[in-house]
Formats: C-alpha cells, structure tokens, sequence
C-alpha cells in the first residue's frame, strides 16, 4: 500500500493581504510558505513587492527552506483604466519614497487584479506559463 501523500494549500482572499504593509505582508506570505503550504491568492504584486518577497526569501534561505516560487497573472487593463492603473502605481510609489524619507509609515498599497501562486521550491518543480494560465507541477 502506498504512502498517502499530502499537500496543502492556501487560498487567501486580496482583502487579508490588502490589509497589511510591506513587511508584514511578505511576513504573512512566507510563513505559509515556509510551512509548506502553496498559497494562492486573487490579487498580483507590483514589481516592487515581488522583487522585496524575493529578496526577504534569499535571506531566509537554508537546508530547511530552500526558497519560494512565484507566478502570477495579471488581467489586461485597456484604455483609461490601464492608464488609471499606471497612476495609481507612480502615486503609490511616491508616497512610500516620500514616507521612507520622513520616517513615516508606508502606506497600503491594494494587489491588482489576478492571480498569484507563491509556493516552497521543495515541492514546485515546474510552473509553465502562458499569457492567459499558468500550469504547475509539484513533487511531495
């Protein structure tokens, strides 16, 4: 008789990660992760989000957590929603410069509309991704 094997996963509505900052939302994100559960939530990173969870997994890595994997899609804004959407970003981007200067808390900053999968790379093996999905395989 085989083992069973176990995977979890998380799925997080954007409301829960809307609310909390900066670190405290890569804090959240990695301790799922870190306890091996694949988390999936309805939103998507800006870049700069994405690139800080990067950097804060590189300095948590060791034999017990080897790193995350990371995929999101992003819905196709067109027109003036696109270029509300890119404003939103520039305003955002300011006032966490202009809140980091003053030593000022940053501010909230809302994931835009999409999907995202953040996983422990001990158990994603493979994320194939095309412009509209994203296909994963996993190994447990």
């Amino acid at each position: 008789m085989k083992p069973k094997i176990k995977m979890k996963m998380d799925f997080v509505s954007s409301d829960i990660l809307n609310d909390k900052i900066g670190a405290k939302r890569i804090s959240f994100i990695l301790n799922k992760v870190k306890d091996g559960s694949i988390l999936v939530t309805d939103g998507v990173f800006t870049p700069d989000e994405e690139m800080d969870l990067i950097k804060e997994t590189m300095r948590k890595v060791d034999d017990g957590f080897p790193g995350i994997e990371v995929c999101s899609l992003k819905r196709d804004l067109k027109g003036l929603e696109s270029f509300f959407d890119r404003i939103t970003v520039q305003k955002e981007r300011i006032q966490n410069i202009i809140s980091s200067l003053t030593g000022k808390q940053k501010i909230k900053s809302s994931l835009k509309n999409g999907i995202t999968l953040v996983g422990p790379a001990k158990i994603i093996k493979k994320i194939k991704k095309n412009p509209n999905s994203f296909s994963v395989l996993t190994e447990v």
